[in-house]
């Protein structure tokens, strides 16, 4: 087989899978006069953030109803174990509580393949230094404009 671009013949050419980040949602109701039934998050930007950080963006497409044993976490924890090119993880609201979890599950060698967590809107229950770890971690509270403006808020940071 040959590479598009190549003049020789690829002979064990790896191409790495793009690094992704599990995009957790928040619990499902009804904020900022809008119904959530899947979870609440303002998607668009939750994925753009993804993008510029150089991460594929995926929503994991489940609420965010919060616990150690929630759908959300053993979810999340099943897709670490499936894919190895997942190296990020973005929690919103209720979705935030699951990444504490999420870690907290975590064997120390499994740890390690994390290089971002982004915590949004987790306060005032959880603290920042809950979340710390050998990652990059970006944590924030609630933006002036309110919960459900805080992905939208975070990506505004990177303009």
């Amino acid at each position: 087989k040959t590479i598009i671009g190549c003049k020789f013949p690829a002979v064990g050419y790896y191409i790495a899978a793009d690094k992704k980040m599990l995009i957790l949602r928040g619990i499902a109701g009804h904020y900022a006069g809008k119904d959530w039934p899947r979870g609440a998050l303002d998607e668009p930007p939750a994925l753009e953030y993804a993008s510029r950080r150089g991460y594929v963006g995926q929503v994991l497409d489940v609420a965010g109803t919060t616990g150690a044993k929630s759908p959300q976490t053993l979810m999340a924890l099943s897709e670490f174990h499936r894919d190895d090119s997942l190296k990020a993880f973005y929690g919103f609201s209720g979705g935030g509580y699951n990444v504490l979890h999420i870690i907290k599950a975590l064997p120390q060698d499994e740890l390690s393949r994390i290089e971002l967590l982004v915590v949004l809107g987790a306060e005032p229950k959880n603290s920042r230094n809950n979340y710390k770890g050998p990652w990059e971690l970006i944590y924030r509270g609630d933006p002036p404009g309110g919960h459900m403006a805080g992905p939208r808020a975070l990506l505004a940071t990177l303009q």
